[in-house]
Parts: structure tokens; C-alpha cells; sequence
């Protein structure tokens, strides 16, 4: 395990363990986040690459409900296996950088969502300041090749709060990059 992610492993639980009902984890990569849910839980964990879902199918505890898809957010078949106002939760731990069309899938977020549902996000984002923003400007176009379509320079906070997601908390902190978590509702302006 590398430092970061010893770092983001207490952060992982202490935002996804308590949690029960019906459950998307967006971009469920190795699986990293499997051994956190609860027996409760009813998860959905969609990851478009089969080499990623692979190793997240070994990773997979016995007592708990986790059925993963060989699919991104805009795989249409998700219409089927989704319903609308249907989710509790939808976790999204380091994947908002890579998918495609973010505002599509926030959409789709808020559309899957029960009124009541929560969106939980653990992301990093873009640089704050201005010479970090241009350095992240600078190499984003490498870093998205090396980093299998990652983004470095994505506001991806700022991102939720204009697609109409509210804050109920969220928390700013530096490790290498700087990192967002945060618990969001639906609008009522939904």
C-alpha cells in the first residue's frame, strides 16, 4: 500500500462503513474500497476497465452484497439496471477526474438519487493557487495518458456545487495533490 493510500484508507472507512441501503460505487477500480462496506449494504460497483474489475472481483468479502458491471456511467444498460429516485448512496473515491463527461454523470447522480440519497465524494482536485494551476495546466495533457484519462486540473468541487448538489460537510486537505471530501444532498431544485 502506497503512503497515500494508507492515508486515504481511515478516510475511505470513516465515510462509506456506516452506511446501509442501495448503493452505487462509481469506478470501484481494484476494489479498494469493498472491505469497508457493511453487511447492510447493497452496492453496485461499475468499472469500465475489465482488467481493474478483475482484480476487485478477488478482492470481494464474503459477507457482504456487492454485484460489480464491466461498464462506465455512460453505458446506457445502466438505465435497466438503475431506476430512477432508487439509490440511498452514490460513492465517488478518485474517479470524477477520469470520467468522460463529468456533468453527464452528475446529471445521471441526481436523476438516480432518492430525494433523501447522498452523493459521497473523495477526490483530489485542482491546484488553488495560480503557479500550482499553471504546473497542473502544464502537465495534464502527459499525466492524462500516464494516468489512464486522470485530470489533474479539474475543479471538481465546484463542479458538484453547479450540477445543484448541497453540502451537508465537506473537508479540504493537502497530501501531494490537494483532496476534497465531501457528503452532498440533492437540490429540491432537482
Amino acid at each position: 500500500m502506497t503512503k497515500l493510500e494508507s492515508t486515504l484508507q481511515p478516510i475511505r472507512k470513516e465515510l462509506i462503513g456506516d452506511l446501509e441501503g442501495s448503493i452505487l460505487e462509481v469506478g470501484s477500480g481494484t476494489g479498494t474500497n469493498f472491505k469497508h462496506y457493511n453487511a447492510k449494504a447493497k452496492v453496485i460497483a461499475l468499472e469500465p476497465s475489465s482488467f481493474m474489475l478483475d482484480k476487485s472481483k478477488a478482492k470481494l468479502p464474503k459477507k457482504t452484497q456487492i454485484t460489480t458491471y464491466n461498464m462506465g456511467i455512460g453505458d446506457k444498460r445502466l438505465d435497466s439496471i438503475i431506476k430512477n429516485n432508487s439509490l440511498d448512496y452514490i460513492i465517488c473515491t478518485l474517479v470524477l477526474c477520469t470520467i468522460p463527461d463529468q456533468n453527464l454523470a452528475l446529471d445521471k447522480f441526481k436523476k438516480w438519487l432518492k430525494p433523501t440519497g447522498k452523493l459521497i465524494v473523495l477526490e483530489h482536485i485542482h491546484a488553488q493557487n495560480k503557479p500550482n494551476r499553471l504546473l497542473y495546466n502544464m502537465v495534464n495533457p502527459l499525466w492524462k495518458i500516464v494516468g489512464d484519462g486522470c485530470n489533474l486540473n479539474r475543479d471538481t468541487d465546484l463542479s458538484i456545487k453547479k450540477a445543484g448538489f448541497k453540502v451537508e460537510s465537506e473537508h479540504y486537505f493537502k497530501k501531494a495533490l490537494g483532496f476534497y471530501q465531501a457528503v452532498f444532498t440533492v437540490s429540491s431544485s432537482k
